[in-house]
């Protein structure tokens, strides 16, 4: 009886070890305005793969993105804004205002690696975008 007692003591202290030991969980971010910060490309248009990405878009803590396109080497401004949708301004400098304003619907996925976005309030023949995190 007491090596039976010794043996479940033994096993429940090894349980106890082992548990203890593992690693928690990091919980992910779920501020959305945190997660968007950082730079995306592109990986999926409308459910089809996008082979070579053409650039990426950097959203910045400031309410400010930029796109960078790899074939031009060059940068292009705008502001946005993320709620419940994803808000995103083109400024016209000829007009001094913000002349479009494309809103998206978003969802991150793959511990907020990857972006889903799809237009809210504009009618287009390919309305869904992927987006994945680069470092």
């Amino acid at each position: 009886m007491k090596l039976k007692l010794f043996i479940l003591s033994f096993i429940d202290l090894l349980l106890l070890l082992t548990g203890a030991g593992c690693k928690k969980e990091e919980s992910l971010e779920t501020d959305p305005a945190k997660i968007i910060l950082g730079k995306w490309e592109m990986v999926e248009m409308c459910d089809e793969p996008v082979e070579s990405p053409s650039a990426y878009t950097e959203y910045l803590p400031d309410s400010v993105f930029y796109e960078y396109e790899y074939a031009t080497d060059e940068y292009y401004y705008k502001k946005y804004c993320i709620d419940t949708l994803l808000h995103e301004y083109i400024y016209v400098p000829q007009k001094e205002c913000y002349i479009l304003l494309f809103e998206y619907s978003y969802d991150f996925t793959d511990n907020n690696n990857k972006m889903y976005l799809h237009y809210t309030n504009f009618i287009a023949m390919c309305n869904s975008f992927t987006f994945k995190r680069i470092e």
